[in-house]
């Protein structure tokens, strides 16, 4: 029989992995190589492939598919493929059009105790850490990776630190503490809900626990994940402003990196945010606007208006001691007018956002926003993405030379 010694595993990331996506698949293959296999860089050598998925876009599901599809062609012989990631759950119809074996979706990381039998089981394997490897997919996301690998490789020098249009890309000097999964909201175009679901929110003695953990080992990092971080507690009688109080209290020198806070929490919670904010401890978040037209916004279900989010990533910026603030942005999402695209646009001329991410509208399954009516052609889609995106490089390079204005 086999030993468990000779056996292999290759664990393929997605091309744009979030980072919970990305702590997962390191846990994985941690998880395997302490049971005695041998992570292999050679699907081809591999006696069990694992892929991970996104269903965040269509051209990500694209990817995905045809990666499967590859995959299930040129294994070996008794190599079994297994799907995990958000897919499953985000477009389950598709993926069985091509792939009938067996999936482990995201928010259940523990089947896989049932697929192997190991000792350890996988929830008890901490998914603290990324690396290098989770992100070396797509060349774009590498790039970013390294870049900011090279900064804090130097960064011992007193003229060299990590630019902050960086504080948001993924480090291996981060201890991740995932704090929350699911979301609060009902966005009319996105399908990550249908994979994560409802909120459900960590303990906040857990949280603070393991970050108290990740400080003493040595990490001055910490990146707090989850996808709606801003309705962190709505399960639990707290809220995020509580979590934070609590954290920035814990002895040790160290920055806490807030994944992604909806506007509408950021607004709604401000005043009580502000005394985290005001230690100096809060290094930078995430708040996606997505739009800068208060039509487009609520059509989205989007739960704030423009003049909210201007008002409050402003008074951030300029009155607490957060350092950075990036943005999302979608173009061409149905019914959006020439006027609600130049709207969008006083995200980048208004706001006080070190870095901006762009993406083109695409329907997705199951969400209202397909059936919605006047949609935008694709090569409107198209043209408005690149006006956009030479103003976001604008202000990009402005933000590096001048810092945010």
């Amino acid at each position: 029989m086999e030993s468990e010694m000779s056996k292999k595993a290759y664990v393929h990331s997605t091309k744009h992995p979030c980072t919970e996506n990305a702590m997962n698949m390191n846990a994985i293959k941690r998880w395997y190589a302490a049971n005695g296999w041998q992570i292999t860089a050679a699907p081809a050598d591999a006696d069990i492939i694992i892929v991970s998925t996104c269903g965040f876009s269509k051209e990500q599901e694209d990817y995905e598919i045809g990666v499967i599809e590859k995959f299930g062609r040129e294994k070996k012989d008794g190599c079994e493929l297994i799907v995990t990631g958000c897919l499953p759950a985000i477009n389950k119809d598709r993926l069985q059009s091509v792939f009938q074996g067996r999936t482990v979706p995201t928010s259940k990381l523990e089947n896989f105790n049932d697929i192997m039998n190991f000792t350890s089981k996988i929830e008890n394997f901490e998914t603290h850490f990324v690396t290098e490897n989770e992100y070396n997919t797509d060349p774009k996301i590498s790039r970013f990776f390294r870049a900011r690998k090279f900064f804090e490789k130097f960064s011992f020098l007193p003229f060299v630190s990590v630019p902050k249009i960086l504080y948001t890309v993924p480090s291996e000097k981060w201890y991740c503490v995932r704090a929350a999964m699911g979301c609060t909201g009902n966005c009319s175009y996105c399908a990550i809900k249908n994979a994560h679901g409802p909120i459900k929110s960590d303990p906040l003695k857990t949280i603070v626990a393991q970050a108290k953990k990740g400080i003493e080992i040595g990490y001055r990092e910490i990146a707090l994940t989850g996808e709606d971080l801003g309705g962190y507690g709505v399960d639990l009688k707290t809220d995020l402003s509580e979590l934070l109080n609590e954290l920035v209290c814990l002895p040790g020198n160290f920055k806490i990196n807030l994944r992604f806070i909806d506007p509408y929490w950021l607004h709604k919670l401000r005043d009580k945010l502000v005394p985290s904010f005001k230690t100096g401890k809060i290094k930078a978040f995430c708040a996606p606007a997505q739009s800068g037209s208060n039509r487009i916004l609520k059509s989205m279900n989007r739960r704030y208006t423009f003049e909210q989010i201007k008002e409050t990533v402003n008074y951030i910026i300029e009155k607490t001691g957060v350092e950075m603030i990036s943005t999302n942005i979608i173009v061409g999402f149905p019914g959006e007018t020439e006027e609600d695209f130049y709207q969008s646009m006083r995200l980048v001329d208004e706001v006080k956002h070190e870095m901006y991410m762009v993406f083109k509208y695409e329907r997705r399954p199951d969400t209202k926003a397909a059936a919605f009516e006047n949609h935008v052609p694709q090569d409107e889609i198209d043209r408005r993405y690149d006006i956009m995106h030479r103003a976001v490089v604008r202000k990009h390079l402005k933000n590096l030379i001048f810092g945010v204005k």
